[in-house]
């Protein structure tokens, strides 16, 4: 990622959150995987289920199951929701949950990593990119500082020290983050987060982008 100096970390954030809602695919409801799970769940044959649902088609069950019918009917629904022992309703609020953006199980790896390579700094966001608020850690160089313009940033900011050790400077008042400590502050105010060792130190960062 290309980043100039006079911008803060948080736009640079917020810009690739466009364009990845600009690449994004549309996102679908996961009906024919939920219809599956449930089945599943239940311990039901899809024979049973059409049995259930007072003669539905097999083939069709089968057809709904592995996506080839996208849009299945009212009817078809019905039929299905009735032999799986459930509502409508809870069927496409549970398909709801599923989809794209909805549910995300992540790890350490986290789901995206930017490098802002002048600033001897990477961040890697916890969390797919989103408008509603950062989650992830920034690691930082060793001896390296995050400033007030990289850090410049108009809304509160939960900060946790993960590895390392930080000296903090916030409107002229010096605190000291040792692994395991945290600090909550309004972003508007001046701050620098100072990485005084050899070695990379790491922080945890939780604060809306918008």
């Amino acid at each position: 990622m290309k980043s100039g100096r006079h911008e803060s970390i948080y736009r640079l954030l917020s810009r690739d959150i466009d364009r990845a809602a600009q690449k994004g695919r549309k996102r679908k409801i996961e009906l024919a995987q939920t219809i599956r799970q449930i089945r599943t769940e239940k311990g039901l044959s899809g024979v049973s289920v059409c049995r259930r649902a007072g003669g539905l088609d097999p083939r069709t069950l089968t057809a709904v199951e592995k996506g080839r019918i996208r849009n299945p009917s009212i009817g078809v629904l019905q039929s299905v929701a009735e032999g799986l022992g459930v509502s409508v309703t809870a069927l496409f609020r549970r398909a709801e949950g599923l989809r794209a953006g909805n549910f995300y199980a992540g790890s350490q790896k986290g789901a995206y990593q930017m490098d802002f390579r002048p600033w001897h700094i990477k961040a890697i966001a916890y969390t797919p990119l989103n408008r509603d608020f950062f989650c992830g850690k920034f690691i930082l160089g060793a001896r390296k500082a995050l400033d007030k313009t990289f850090m410049e940033h108009p809304h509160s900011i939960f900060v946790s020290t993960l590895v390392g050790r930080f000296e903090v400077l916030i409107e002229g008042q010096e605190v000291t983050l040792r692994e395991g400590d945290n600090i909550f502050f309004n972003g508007a105010l001046r701050h620098v987060f100072y990485n005084p060792l050899r070695r990379e130190s790491s922080l945890l960062i939780v604060t809306p982008l918008t």
